[in-house]
C-alpha cells in the first residue's frame, strides 16, 4: 500500500504544476472550458481558477500523508482524489460565468466575421 500513497504525492506535482500555470496565466487563452469572448477580465478569471485548481495538489498530499500513515485508506483516498478533482473541474467550468459579460453586452465585432452572425 505504500505504492498508492507515493502515487498520491507524485500526482500532486503535476497538478501543482498546472494550478500553478492557470494561477499566473495573465491574458493566455488556457482553459478550454471558457468562452474567453465573453469574459471581461481573462487575468481575474485565471487567478480565480488557479486558486480553485489549488486544492487539488494540497488534497493530494493530504492523501499521501494519511496514506503513509494509514495504508488501508490509501485506495478509498485514491478514489476520493479523482471524485475530488471531477467536482473542482466542475467548480471551475459553472463558476466562470460570474467573469462572463451578459449576451446582451458582448464586444462588437470587426471584419467579415461581424457580417455573419451565427458565427
Amino acid at each position: 500500500m505504500d505504492f498508492l500513497a507515493a502515487v498520491h504525492f507524485v500526482l500532486a506535482l503535476p497538478l501543482l504544476a498546472v494550478a500553478l500555470a492557470v494561477r499566473f496565466a495573465g491574458s493566455a487563452r488556457i482553459l478550454n472550458s471558457v468562452d474567453y469572448a465573453r469574459v471581461d477580465d481573462v487575468a481575474a478569471l485565471h487567478r480565480w481558477a488557479g486558486n480553485r485548481l489549488l486544492l487539488l495538489p494540497t488534497e493530494g498530499l493530504a492523501a499521501g500523508l494519511v496514506s503513509l500513515r494509514y495504508p488501508s485508506l490509501a485506495f478509498p483516498l485514491l478514489f476520493a482524489s479523482i471524485l475530488w478533482l471531477i467536482a473542482v473541474a466542475i467548480w471551475v467550468t459553472v463558476g466562470s460565468d460570474r467573469f462572463f459579460r451578459p449576451y446582451g453586452a458582448a464586444r462588437p465585432q470587426r471584419g467579415p466575421a461581424a457580417s455573419q452572425p451565427w458565427r
